[in-house]
């Protein structure tokens, strides 16, 4: 790098020998030199920026594709997890698709800390000029141009952006060119990309507008959207056990109208017609039928896995009903269930996919 960018470069330089930063996660510091007209940073080898990997080199497989995609949203937020951790306090500044470097075994890593600063001990917020790349800043950090305040929601909003560009495959949720800082400062977004309805909470999430309510990003490490086909199941069979579920023949007209607009068009709508006809008639002969609605559905799911364990064994539920967690996630929050003691547990911790 020249001499004009000659302290970029050094501050780079200075971050990555961080005892802290020394992760598998973030891109690793080889050496420095440097003669009368260049700097010269030395880093690890890595293939491609995640720009060029997502142009250029996804499998074409759809299956294998989805889960590399996951894959990399994931490695991107825990290599943020190591700069936003307290006891490294980094905010990086400039996450964009060119500075996120693809290693020779496929694995993301946040790269470029050029201008990136650390929190002092006690600190949220560090002012400085404007700083970041045009299209890549958080709405509070687009008008300032000095004595602009940058925090870790800062960031979050930021990744929000990189996640959706990951998963879209190439995509800006605000648009591109004139119209994108536009439409960030006024909130004006599209998802119309991601068919999934968990992946949209997760980007919208971190996109919202009002800095205090975007997630950490330990806390979007522990979304629905990273949970494994398995961690998806016990939670249906947990809301299967709540009072709604349970009394899923006497519901109220209310929650069933409410329930409906997470339905419509969905392929569960008629369960009852796509699951071993045998075993629906074993378990709808112990009481009163099963409604077929999604409580009836979370209720014969719970009760399935309960006393019929070999059955339930040979079901894919996530096969059969592709659509059926991620409506049913929605529907939780919105009616406030997620909050409940029963379902809180599965938002405290990050499983691994």
């Amino acid at each position: 790098m020249d001499r004009f960018n000659y302290q970029d470069l050094k501050n780079e330089e200075e971050f990555l020998r961080l005892p802290e930063l020394d992760s598998p996660s973030i891109v690793r510091y080889v050496d420095f030199a440097e003669d009368i007209h260049f700097g010269y940073l030395v880093l690890q080898l890595c293939e491609y920026t995640l720009e060029e990997y997502i142009q250029d080199h996804l499998p074409d497989d759809t299956a294998e594709r989805t889960l590399v995609l996951k894959k990399l949203v994931k490695e991107v937020l825990c290599s943020l997890q190591v700069l936003h951790d307290q006891k490294t306090k980094v905010l990086h500044r400039d996450i964009k698709p060119q500075n996120v470097l693809i290693d020779i075994k496929g694995k993301a890593r946040l790269a470029d800390f050029g201008i990136s600063r650390r929190l002092k001990q006690g600190e949220t917020t560090i002012r400085t000029s404007i700083a970041g790349t045009r299209c890549w800043k958080a709405k509070e950090n687009i008008n300032e141009k000095v004595n602009t305040g940058y925090k870790r929601s800062s960031d979050i909003q930021v990744a929000g952006m990189l996640v959706y560009y990951i998963l879209s495959g190439g995509h800006h949720p605000f648009g591109e060119d004139v119209d994108c800082e536009y439409n960030v400062l006024r909130g004006r977004y599209s998802l119309q990309h991601l068919d999934d309805d968990v992946a949209k909470d997760l980007v919208e999430w971190m996109i919202n507008e009002n800095p205090n309510e975007r997630p950490t990003v330990e806390q979007t490490l522990t979304h629905p959207f990273f949970w494994t086909d398995d961690r998806r199941v016990r939670y249906l069979k947990i809301l299967g056990n709540e009072k709604e579920a349970e009394n899923c023949r006497n519901a109220d007209e209310e929650l069933l109208k409410a329930i409906s607009k997470h339905t419509e068009g969905k392929s569960f709508s008629e369960w009852k017609n796509k699951l071993p006809s045998e075993l629906v008639q074993k378990l709808d002969g112990k009481k009163k039928a099963y409604p077929e609605n999604t409580l009836g559905l979370l209720r014969f799911i719970r009760n399935l896995h309960e006393h019929y364990l070999e059955d339930a064994e040979s079901i894919n539920l996530m096969a059969s009903f592709p659509d059926l967690f991620g409506s049913v996630f929605s529907l939780a929050k919105e009616r406030g269930w997620n909050s409940r003691a029963s379902l809180k547990k599965f938002f405290s911790s990050a499983p691994q996919i």
